[in-house]
């Protein structure tokens, strides 16, 4: 059985421009010029503590140095660890960012605020039986958000985005076989009006870690 550790904080308000500033400073080149383009603050925000989570997971594999370096990004802009045997992925919706890694197995973590949509929109996405569940469910949107991370996290696990036909990915006993290829699903309620969703490449546990960046402790 892997372990995955999960890192996650929220935010509510706008750092201090000094210390956002300062973690800023943590980030490479590269990503302090990404992070400059977004025009809402929370945009910022969400950017840069998904980096600083990174940065504390990476922490907790005694990795400290030259992090950006290890940082690659596959053919569909996926970014990955050239660590061998290490793998990481990040997501944010809302308020909160939410980052996961392990060792020897591949991954992907999603993250959804549960809003409200026209489901309809997304009926072509998936499978029949799905779309049954989700419309005799008492609350339709706790189901399809329930889905929609799942499929999410597969897709992103898998590394090739919405490449993936996503009304071809079904859902039995916590598995998603597609392409030859077993994946296994975590679908958790993160917290109040949150769904989220991890998916592995081996069967795993996972560990959840709050982190506050509302303080000078980590810069």
């Amino acid at each position: 059985m892997h372990s995955i550790d999960i890192f996650y904080t929220s935010f509510k308000t706008p750092l201090e421009q000094s210390l956002f500033s300062d973690y800023l400073s943590l980030l490479s080149p590269d990503l302090r010029k990404k992070n400059s383009q977004y025009i809402r603050w929370q945009d910022r925000h969400a950017h840069l503590f998904g980096r600083l989570l990174l940065i504390e997971a990476l922490k907790s594999c005694h990795i400290e140095n030259n992090i950006w370096d290890l940082i690659a990004y596959n053919s569909h802009k996926r970014p990955y660890l050239t660590l061998n045997g290490y793998d990481f992925n990040i997501s944010h919706s809302g308020d909160y960012v939410i980052c996961a890694i392990g060792k020897n197995t591949r991954l992907g973590i999603d993250i959804e605020e549960h809003r409200k949509r026209n489901l309809k929109d997304f009926r072509d996405l998936m499978t029949a039986d799905q779309w049954d569940e989700i419309n005799s469910a008492s609350c339709p949107l706790n189901v399809f958000y329930k889905y929609w991370t799942i499929k999410e996290s597969v897709i992103k696990a898998d590394g090739r985005g919405f490449y993936i036909p996503l009304n071809e990915l079904e859902v039995k006993n916590n598995t998603v076989s597609f392409d030859d290829e077993l994946w296994f699903v975590n679908d958790f309620v993160f917290t109040k009006g949150y769904s989220a969703a991890l998916t592995t490449s081996q069967l795993s546990t996972f560990k959840m870690h709050d982190v506050n960046f509302y303080n000078s402790l980590m810069v």
